[in-house]
């Protein structure tokens, strides 16, 4: 297992596949999950170039810093790793709240050369989902494991939660390793988020034209698909693939999503 220790805490990442004229690929997951989300498509992934798949703090075998993990906190980890592997400008994808990092990395850090949100939002939250985020917290603080329990399967529509029953429980278990303090640190962090719209309406200066790619699912009950039609086709964005499936398109449409994915990162291919 490879570390990093970032002011005290462990921050776990591991490597796969090897250099190639693609850049390196960096995998962030989303709340509640691990690097193990990518388990489905990672193999597909590692024989195209070098990929990075790190644990977000106090998620996985990573640690925690504070009692609330802002998504600038969580990038600053994640520069810590790009940094430390001296990676050139990275090709960062992340699911859900792994794309809020990301977006928060783009708008603080130039060593970035693409960013990719996968069933994820530039929104910030809403005063309703705010407030909801306060009720998770509080149950999360007496009833962690059941919170959880409820929590995954929620991430799918009705009909998925019966084909995918098998993926679920086994979601559930990794979720049920991570501790309260974890938990909340990210809730917090997620809620206090700002709003990154102009991010993909006038992308930093690192980014090269065009290089955001979106991917989204019709039947998302995270991240709506008739709200992604607020900033699916601003202009700083390159690539889309819209899933017919919902928020855990690496699980109930791997082969479509990986196929999409590895599409996008093609498109950063070096001709020299």
């Amino acid at each position: 297992m490879t570390f990093i220790q970032y002011q005290g805490a462990p921050v776990y990442y591991q490597i796969t596949g090897a250099p190639s004229l693609l850049p390196p690929l960096v995998l962030l997951h989303g709340f509640l999950e691990d690097s193990r989300m990518w388990d489905g498509m990672i193999s597909h992934f590692e024989s195209k170039g070098l990929v990075v798949c790190i644990d977000l703090l106090g998620h996985g075998k990573s640690g925690s810093l504070s009692s609330n993990h802002s998504m600038e906190k969580m990038a600053e980890t994640v520069f810590a790793i790009v940094h430390h592997l001296e990676l050139q400008k990275p090709i960062i994808l992340g699911h859900s709240m792994g794309g809020y990092v990301g977006l928060a990395y783009a708008q603080n850090y130039d060593q970035l050369g693409g960013l990719g949100l996968f069933f994820s939002t530039p929104h910030a939250d809403s005063s309703e989902r705010k407030i909801m985020r306060d009720r998770s917290e509080k149950l999360v603080r007496s009833y962690k494991d059941a919170f959880i329990r409820t929590a995954i399967p929620q991430l799918f529509s009705e009909e998925l939660r019966a084909t995918c029953s098998k993926q679920i429980s086994q979601q559930i278990e990794y979720s049920l390793e991570m501790n309260v303090e974890g938990v909340i640190a990210a809730i917090r962090g997620i809620k206090i988020r700002s709003d990154k719209t102009p991010i993909l309406e006038q992308p930093p200066q690192a980014l090269e034209p065009n290089k955001i790619g979106v991917f989204v699912g019709e039947t998302d009950t995270i991240v709506p698909f008739e709200k992604t039609k607020d900033w699916i086709n601003l202009p700083g964005i390159g690539f889309k693939f819209i899933s017919k499936h919902g928020h855990m398109g690496h699980i109930s449409d791997t082969l479509n999503c990986t196929k999409a994915v590895i599409q996008w990162w093609s498109s950063f291919e070096s001709k020299n």
